[in-house]
């Protein structure tokens, strides 16, 4: 029991290390996409002109990137947030919340190229993926909850208890 727990809640980290560090990714790579002027470079959604074609056309391929690291993302956060209801009731909460915002932030996405890189709706987009990094980070982070109840304390050895 304590070992699969031990099991348990480094699988739990990893996997929220590794969906913290693509939604800071995704993050980066919309940034670069947006002020490189390439927001629009692939006019339709979710997949480019090309579709799952690759390499994609070059005028799509930073944009094409953006998506594709999106949807791993996606996967990641999920995946994470479906372990955390099964095994690590401690970051639950955060997790459904993160899994919650990654969906209208994919769904904001969509918004952003068919009002066709309107401020407000980028800003929003913008928003929306820091708030969803601050949940996933926080889910990071609970992932170290409850590290107390594994640390053997030398009262373990005391006579005082008995």
């Amino acid at each position: 029991m304590y070992k699969q727990k031990i099991q348990n809640r480094i699988v739990f980290r990893l996997l929220s290390f590794i969906s913290l560090s693509l939604v800071f990714t995704v993050i980066i790579v919309g940034a670069y996409v947006s002020s490189s002027g390439q927001g629009l470079s692939c006019p339709d959604w979710p997949l480019c002109p090309n579709g799952f074609n690759f390499p994609p056309a070059a005028e799509y391929f930073t944009e094409y990137v953006h998506r594709a690291i999106a949807v791993i993302t996606a996967i990641s956060v999920y995946g994470t947030t479906a372990y955390s209801v099964r095994k690590f009731a401690a970051a639950r909460m955060a997790a459904l919340i993160g899994s919650i915002l990654l969906s209208l932030q994919i769904f904001i996405g969509l918004l952003v190229v068919y009002s066709e890189l309107q401020p407000f709706v980028v800003a929003i987009h913008t928003g929306v993926g820091v708030i969803s990094f601050a949940m996933i980070l926080l889910v990071f982070i609970l992932s170290y909850r409850d590290l107390s109840d594994h640390i053997v304390s030398s009262k373990d050895f005391s006579d005082e208890g008995k």
